[in-house]
């Protein structure tokens, strides 16, 4: 593990990049909001991200920055849990989003290196949320772990609570799989796992309640497309997309014999399991020069193709943002379940989930 000296953030913390390296793959992970900031495949480096603290700090975003005490947007400005109202901030128009004004991401992380059994590396990041900040209930001790093995990365979560509260937690990684530079993302060919999709008001961003098919609809990735070929038809006030893709749920151990076809059959039928959770296929995301899979045991699937990225700090190695320069997977529990009682972590229970990054 190489640890390096990034400076002191505004509150006066010391902060460091941590690197580990396994085979084609190594990553970067800040303690500043347990950010990956680099995940680099045979020598390219296929994040979007910030060099510097003080651009990180300055920026309206930070790619690849954990996302909590809940990912994704939250409506009406407040929690209800066992009929107690608790306000949070609004710090998207009429939507709570990614934890409010200072989000998981915008915290630093103790950070610590560690090897497991068969050799394989690792970064745990840790991080206590007090009770009642941002609004949100309960102590939280949340852990999220890198884990790098030779041709992919996992991303661990795991929180515990004090009181009855609300957790979901992601990682906003926004990747170009042509390299960090001034390509966009636009000729990806994606292949998305879902057979409906979360439907939003195109102005809030905040699901109307409906889960469409996908079929017929700019939606439909089941069977493969670039990324560009639809999304002027998403409904969205600007051409792109910025929604939760419900995944299919399949069962490794019932689709060994499902005898199905189509571009996920080959990935399903070697379903999987990691640390007792199973681990659904989710996106295939291809270029000429790599491929991603994306598998994970959460429902759902936020897709968002960089629609506002442009204007403030550049990026790693002074590449000037633009729109449609990366796509990020967000794995996580379908947007505003709070408002429905749904994503409640209570004292007692384990928050344990996990995404799969795997890289050929």
């Amino acid at each position: 593990m190489r640890k390096v000296y990034m400076g002191k953030n505004k509150y006066g913390i010391e902060c460091f990049a941590h690197t580990i390296s396994n085979g084609d793959l190594s990553i970067t992970v800040l303690d500043y909001g347990a950010t990956l900031q680099r995940f680099v495949h045979k020598g390219t480096d296929i994040l979007l991200g910030y060099e510097t603290l003080a651009d990180i700090e300055n920026a309206g975003n930070n790619p690849g920055g954990v996302l909590g005490r809940y990912a994704n947007r939250i409506s009406g400005g407040r929690l209800v849990l066992d009929g107690v109202c608790y306000p949070i901030p609004r710090n998207d128009g009429e939507a709570h989003r990614n934890g409010g004004n200072v989000g998981f991401d915008r915290h630093t992380w103790n950070v610590e290196d560690g090897v497991l059994p068969d050799g394989t590396p690792t970064l745990s990041c840790g991080y206590n949320s007090p009770d009642g900040e941002e609004g949100y209930p309960g102590f939280l001790i949340n852990t999220v772990t890198y884990i790098l093995k030779k041709t992919e990365l996992i991303i661990e979560y795991r929180a515990t609570t004090t009181r009855p509260t609300y957790c979901c937690l992601s990682n906003s990684a926004c990747f170009n799989l042509h390299g960090c530079g001034d390509t966009t993302v636009l000729d990806h060919e994606l292949t998305v796992n879902a057979d409906y999709y979360t439907e939003t008001d195109p102005k809030t961003l905040l699901p109307t309640g409906n889960r469409p098919s996908v079929e017929k609809t700019a939606f439909d990735f089941r069977q493969g497309k670039p990324v560009g070929a639809d999304m002027d038809k998403t409904g969205l006030p600007y051409p792109g997309y910025d929604h939760n893709f419900l995944v299919n749920h399949t069962s490794p151990s019932v689709c060994k014999n499902s005898g199905g076809s189509g571009p996920f059959f080959e990935m399903i039928a070697k379903g999987e399991i990691y640390a007792g959770l199973e681990l659904n296929p989710a996106v295939i995301c291809r270029t000429p020069e790599r491929e991603l899979t994306v598998l994970t045991s959460m429902p759902g699937v936020r897709i968002y193709t960089g629609n506002l990225l442009g204007g403030g700090p550049a990026f790693k190695g002074g590449v000037k943002p633009r729109k449609y320069q990366g796509v990020s997977f967000e794995t996580e529990f379908e947007p505003d379940s709070p408002s429905r009682g749904e994503a409640r972590l209570n004292p007692g229970e384990f928050y344990h989930h996990a995404t799969v990054f795997r890289l050929k």
